[in-house]
């Protein structure tokens, strides 16, 4: 399997609160990546607390792969939540994830917040996961086009994260991968300048897999890069 991960500070921030991890699972492969919120640093500490504490789960457990990916979150929304009641500089941190597994012909998912995981084939490109946003909803509700989505001013407020609340509702889904096809892991730095149909001519144009990333995440920059840009790519 090929793959390339990047992150990106982009255009406007000045650092960088997402986070990524890639590690092996038995031959399998874990990806999780998150886009942290919050004041100071906190949302960079909120975002890879919430990849190490996920990928240590992932390691330490055997069993069912959906569950143990959903426990891992879990864990990981109730320790930053009390870190966060712990420390007044931390208040209010919390974090988007999606933490995926590789097994054999399946992609393992577990996703809160409005990160993306994506499927392309030469010929689609399919949105795997669901946004815990506003915008989310009404995309889902057909009121707005993606488009208008990408330039709505409530495109950044999601209602669903890691660490914000001591409960949070974790989507796990597991869905078919074939030999051929790409997934895309990405904050919404990416998804909020460079529309699906434009991610999908850049990836199956690419001639690797790295090249695709360096131009997703360039991309995103030159229409602006507005927010911190975070890619994991890899093709099956």
């Amino acid at each position: 399997m090929e793959y390339s991960a990047l992150t990106d500070v982009g255009m406007r921030r000045h650092n960088n609160e997402d986070s990524y991890i890639v590690n092996d699972l038995h031959g399998d492969k874990i990806f999780i990546v998150a886009d942290g919120m919050g004041g100071h640093n906190a949302g960079e500490i909120a975002s890879l607390e919430a990849c190490r504490i996920v990928e240590s789960y992932i390691l330490e457990h055997e069993g069912d792969i959906d569950t143990i990916l959903k426990e891992g979150v879990t864990k990981a929304n109730r320790d930053i939540f009390v870190r966060a009641a712990e420390n007044p500089s931390l208040q209010g941190m919390g974090t988007t994830i999606d933490a995926c597994v590789l097994e054999g012909g399946k992609l393992h998912i577990a996703h809160v917040g409005d990160g993306r995981v994506y499927i392309l084939t030469e010929s689609s490109v399919r949105k795997v996961t669901r946004d815990h946003s506003i915008v989310g909803m009404m995309l889902e509700e057909g009121s707005i086009t993606e488009e208008e989505a990408m330039v709505h001013p409530q495109r950044n407020y999601i209602t669903r994260a890691v660490g914000s609340s001591v409960n949070t509702e974790v989507d796990t889904i597991c869905t078919d991968v074939h030999s051929g096809e790409w997934v895309l892991m990405c904050t919404d730095g990416l998804t909020n300048m460079v529309s699906s149909s434009v991610m999908h001519q850049i990836v199956t144009g690419a001639q690797s897999v790295a090249d695709a990333a360096n131009e997703l995440v360039r991309r995103a920059k030159e229409n602006g890069g507005d927010d911190n840009i975070t890619v994991i790519l890899f093709r099956v």
